[in-house]
């Protein structure tokens, strides 16, 4: 099966074969995926880090050379990116901005690398984030994203949604998790009590039909971040979170995990 890699900022990933179509998803730059049905026009992939499907523009990918020898637990080889945006340079003339979570293929310290012959060369006081406080990394980094807008399918900071929130600042401490909510919620470990929740855990909230809808970032017991019409930080208790602003509860709180 052919591997492919991101080389733009991101790649919107559509539920059919169409710019119409829904984004589902975004393929962040230097991500791997397996390619699994590939025409000239649209092209279905799966990611290699959290096995999320969708189609993509055939034109907007690039097919890794056979002798690339990336393998599928990349992601945790490489470093990420943790600043929201940041310029890079192409074979010394073009520029690419790449965003927070992009992979990048370098080695050691390099500051440059290569993926099929085109030449990457990151800013010279470029630097990754390292640090073994995961919690302080995801509340920390999740507070750099606040008035982000809130993008359905989105993963960056020009635009995001609840869960691509919680798993981008997941992946900016070095924990890969799945990519939507209803997924997310099924690992960890169940908290009985906002009480005893930590910063860094996560709560989920359904609807009536008690379908999980949304998630967001504990940040201490009475407070909490997430991404709703913009990343923002509202008050949350035993019954969901509270929207000052709008003065009644907007989510209802149904549990919370710790995944750390």
């Amino acid at each position: 099966m052919k591997i492919g890699i991101c080389e733009n900022s991101f790649i919107p990933l559509r539920a059919g074969m169409s710019h119409k179509s829904e984004m589902l998803n975004q393929i962040l730059f230097g991500e791997l995926f397996e390619i699994t049905i590939h025409r000239t026009d649209w092209s279905k992939i799966r990611l290699i880090h959290d096995n999320y499907e969708g189609w993509v523009d055939t034109t907007t990918i690039t097919v890794l050379d056979e002798k690339d020898e990336i393998s599928a637990d990349y992601i945790f080889d490489k470093k990420i990116s943790s600043s929201r945006e940041t310029k890079i340079t192409l074979n010394s003339k073009q520029s690419i901005f790449i965003l927070a979570g992009s992979v990048l293929h370098t080695e050691n310290d390099d500051k440059e690398f290569s993926i099929n012959g085109n030449k990457y060369y990151l800013p010279k006081d470029f630097s990754t984030q390292e640090s073994i406080d995961k919690r302080k990394l995801i509340t920390e980094n999740a507070m750099t994203f606040i008035n982000a807008p809130y993008l359905w399918g989105g993963r960056t900071a020009w635009g995001i949604d609840c869960s691509g929130f919680t798993q981008l600042m997941y992946r900016l401490a070095g924990i890969n998790i799945q990519r939507d909510a209803s997924q997310q919620i099924k690992g960890g470990n169940t908290l009985n009590f906002l009480s005893e929740a930590q910063a860094g855990d996560l709560a989920f909230f359904d609807n009536e039909d008690g379908e999980i809808v949304h998630v967001g970032i504990i940040l201490d017991s009475t407070s909490i971040i997430h991404a709703s019409g913009k990343v923002r930080i509202d008050t949350i208790d035993h019954q969901g979170i509270y929207n000052k602003s709008l003065k009644r509860y907007t989510h209802e709180l149904r549990v919370i995990k710790s995944l750390i």
